[in-house]
């Protein structure tokens, strides 16, 4: 018999090093791993320091993608995706990087941005930890301490509050304050200083909630977690006791990185990182009760492999899509929009959308964009009500949203900026810098907005009642009020216009007055 399963391959090109899993599923959609690779690279240390990758480096970096390919070809493997993260969508030569890679090794490379590289974080940690949902249940901190940057997110009674990327890795400390080393006695006092003047900020939300769990990963917590494991008093690649880190931490505030290296029999490199990346976890175990921290061990490679799982299982379910739109509607009421009417307008949508879908041809991916467009297309009014629109695409564009590439940020960002009067245009900048493909999504998304924002011009949710036919001539709304909507279908028959003009079909409103509840 055929035997089914099959093989994917995950690549993280990051920062500090690159990384490559394989793994086989089967039909049931269980994984077993089959290679688990790490090869140590200084794109980070390049980018950070000189604001682009060296030809030696992308030289050596082709080197070792080539050892992976090589593998991929051994395995038979077709199924892969590889990915990139800050070094490489930092470096001024970005560009030239990878179309070399693509020219020498043959492997498309992904740039992901921060927001998806956390959205990746989040579904490895989901599979990889029995006990996620019980942790977060209880207020929980997870903290992912990359080279580059690290990703914080903060949850609340399981209700993610907030989810942010702070350009504090432990590679790119150590390169911006290099030239301090030689001129201070003290430098970890320099750097710790460094750390809290950059995470202050988010200090603000331990003054209102007391957050018990932390959850840290990132590539040297595997050491540090080695280096804390005394006695077996913890279970290591599970978590590590709070007494045996701050044990480490102590000592290593007061060695050389020359005693590090002899006292603790590891390298010169993992050294030189090693500090900053303890006190960047230190500054969070500050705020959090518990007295150990928990490190499930994943990576971004797990995240992209689970991603690549789940998008095949046609049973699975994305909860993340949960934690996205709560940091939406989080925005939304950081920029005081009207809740009620935005949630009229992203149901109406929602509506509109699952009632047509044999006219839009859209996916669920798409379908999952405007709700976030709906959520937040008046916040824009914030700052001012003259063309607030303009102001909601400029708030969305400068908003991290989980797990959004950049190009679906810009789509969410279009489709709010056309929610009110002015339609979609190749005069636009805005519009125009999209593909061909976008501009069709973000203007078949417009046209359903629009006639959702419509059905609530007086923000005052007369309609309760909303039901949507097609029969391939016309898309006919019937709606149910007890109150006078004549506001609501003026505005319906003013916006509906763009509607016929991109879906070639006319849109009726139809009211049936009721009897009011009261």
């Amino acid at each position: 018999m055929k035997n089914k399963n099959q093989l994917i391959a995950a690549i993280d090109i990051g920062s500090h090093s690159l990384r490559m899993k394989i793994v086989e599923m089967n039909l049931n959609f269980e994984v077993k791993i089959l290679e688990n690779i790490r090869r140590n690279i200084s794109l980070g240390r390049d980018t950070y320091a000189m604001g682009k990758i060296s030809f030696d480096t992308l030289n050596e970096t082709c080197k070792i993608l080539k050892g992976f390919k090589q593998l991929m070809t051994d395995y038979n493997i077709t199924t892969y995706v590889a990915v990139a993260t800050s070094a490489v969508r930092e470096a001024a030569n970005r560009d030239f990087i990878l179309d070399q890679i693509k020219i020498k090794t043959g492997f498309h490379i992904n740039v992901i941005t921060n927001s998806e590289e956390r959205y990746l974080i989040f579904k490895a940690i989901k599979n990889q930890m029995k006990n996620y949902r019980h942790l977060r249940e209880e207020n929980c901190i997870i903290v992912d301490i990359g080279s580059g940057s690290i990703q914080v997110s903060m949850y609340d009674n399981d209700k993610l509050i907030l989810s942010k990327n702070i350009k504090l890795g432990f590679l790119r400390i150590r390169e911006l304050l290099s030239d301090l080393q030689g001129r201070t006695l003290n430098f970890p006092k320099i750097m710790e200083e460094y750390i809290e003047s950059n995470i202050d900020n988010l200090m603000l939300f331990h003054n209102i909630r007391t957050f018990k769990n932390l959850i840290v990963i990132g590539g040297e917590i595997k050491l540090i977690n080695t280096l804390c494991i005394s006695d077996n008093k913890a279970d290591f690649n599970k978590y590590i006791l709070k007494e045996d880190f701050l044990r480490v931490y102590n000592a290593f505030l007061f060695l050389s990185p020359q005693s590090i290296v002899k006292d603790y029999k590891i390298t010169q490199e993992s050294s030189d990182i090693l500090l900053p990346t303890m006190m960047i976890l230190k500054k969070f175990l500050d705020i959090t009760t518990n007295d150990m921290i928990y490190t499930p061990m994943v990576t971004l490679v797990d995240g992209v492999v689970s991603d690549v799982i789940e998008k095949r299982n046609p049973n699975s379910t994305n909860e993340l899509q949960c934690d996205i739109l709560s940091l939406c509607r989080l925005i939304g009421e950081k920029f005081q929009y009207q809740k009620k009417h935005a949630e009229d307008v992203e149901n109406k949508s929602l509506i509109l959308f699952n009632s047509l879908k044999k006219l839009h041809g859209l996916n669920n991916r798409e379908k999952f964009l405007l709700q976030i467009a709906a959520i937040l297309h008046d916040v824009g009014k914030y700052i001012s009500f003259n063309k607030h629109y303009i102001n909601s695409y400029n708030v969305i564009l400068a908003s991290d949203i989980l797990g959004l590439s950049d190009n679906e940020t810009k789509i969410v960002a279009n489709v709010a900026r056309y929610h009110s009067s002015v339609v979609p245009s190749h005069t636009h900048e805005n519009f125009i810098s999209l593909d061909e493909q976008s501009r069709i999504v973000v203007s078949k998304l417009a046209a359903i907005i629009r006639i959702a924002d419509a059905l609530d011009r007086s923000h005052k949710q007369k309609i309760k009642d909303m039901t949507v036919t097609y029969n391939g001539n016309i898309v006919i709304i019937n709606v149910a009020s007890s109150d006078d909507v004549l506001l609501e279908q003026w505005t319906f028959e003013m916006k509906s216009e763009f509607f016929r003009e991109v879906f070639g079909v006319s849109a009726i409103l139809k009211v049936k007055k009721v009897a009011s509840d009261v």
